[in-house]
């Protein structure tokens, strides 16, 4: 089968796309024949060696590709069936065991949720891990009907996952951030509103002037950086932020002064940590949802298989609109 595989963390230019054999299962593994490979900031962050120090060393060689989707070829011992239609993505995969940049794949069938009918498999490959984030991360906030919450980053998935779902379980209103007035202007005409294009305006006057002058419930940041110490700013009393990522910076300057004003609190929350239990429920979540065309996986484009290294830097450098994959 072909793989991309990567020796050093040197950047694309270590990624070699080789001839090897298909993995062989046992225990809990079920064989997945590829469709769709996810193209993920993390797969960035592994070849470029800028995962968190505190992460484990990457096992080198390694085949990257944190996230995936297919059909299930071999099942195993699991209760899927030959030819179901399957997503993944955890932790190990791309990093400390081979991930989904091949055509074949050994997957934990704790890791493999199905895919609803109505969701695409280039969407599908980011779609498992980016729902469940977001919902384990409003979950944890304290999600319920009549709450309003803002979601930063509307382009990413996990961002308009959490828009989405924070809609559909009832939101009384929601908002999210662009810094990119293309972005806005696509946001509108893919149908989202309240979206706050911060080169024009800063996030808490964008908030309060579309929510009667409060703030928001609930924040989720998936951003980071200079964004979240604005977000914390847009808290109303008893506020909670959820923060699960930094593509826009590891680091933030937040003033204290703008907890302590209105009680808020702020919380790390990170999906790779929760049982395959959450996971299950989280995917079940989803696919009810997916199928109810209550929400809709946000996808930009994919690449052909053989242009692994072009998809990465599209994804790490134009900052795109939804998710990207490769295709086989």
């Amino acid at each position: 089968m072909k793989a991309w595989t990567i020796a050093a963390q040197t950047g694309t230019d270590d990624l070699k796309l080789i001839e090897t054999d298909r993995p062989h299962i046992s225990g809990n593994d079920v064989l997945v024949r590829m469709t769709a490979s996810g193209v993920v900031p993390f797969d960035q962050a592994i070849v470029n060696d800028e995962n968190e120090p505190s992460f484990p060393a990457a096992v080198l060689p390694i085949q990257p590709g944190n996230q995936g989707a297919g059909v299930v070829e071999d099942p195993g011992r699991s209760s899927f069936r030959k030819g179901d239609r399957v997503m993944f993505g955890a932790f190990v995969y791309g990093f400390m065991r081979p991930g989904s940049w091949a055509e074949y794949v050994a997957v934990d069938a704790d890791h493999l949720g199905r895919i609803p009918d109505s969701v695409p498999d280039g969407a599908a490959a980011q779609a498992a891990v980016a729902y469940p984030t977001a919902y384990f991360a409003l979950k944890e906030a304290g999600m319920a009907a009549g709450k309003t919450v803002l979601a930063t980053g509307i382009g990413g998935s996990v961002g308009n996952a959490a828009y989405q779902l924070a809609k559909a379980l009832g939101a009384k209103k929601v908002f999210s951030t662009t810094s990119s007035s293309a972005k806005a202007r696509a946001a509108a005409e893919a149908g989202f509103d309240n979206v706050i294009d911060m080169s024009k305006e800063s996030l808490m006057s964008g908030v309060h002037e579309r929510n009667g002058g409060e703030g928001v419930d609930i924040v989720i940041d998936s951003v980071g950086g200079k964004v979240i110490a604005e977000a914390i700013k847009c808290m109303r009393r008893y506020g909670k932020t959820i923060t699960l990522g930094f593509a826009a910076g590891r680091t933030s300057t937040i003033t204290l002064a703008d907890l302590i004003l209105h009680r808020g609190s702020i919380q790390g929350y990170g999906a790779y940590t929760s049982t395959p239990v959450e996971w299950r429920e989280a995917w079940d979540l989803f696919h009810k949802l997916a199928d109810q065309g209550k929400v809709k996986v946000l996808f930009d484009r994919s690449f052909p298989f053989e242009q692994a290294p072009q998809a990465l830097r599209y994804m790490a450098t134009q900052r795109p609109f939804g998710a990207v994959a490769l295709h086989f």
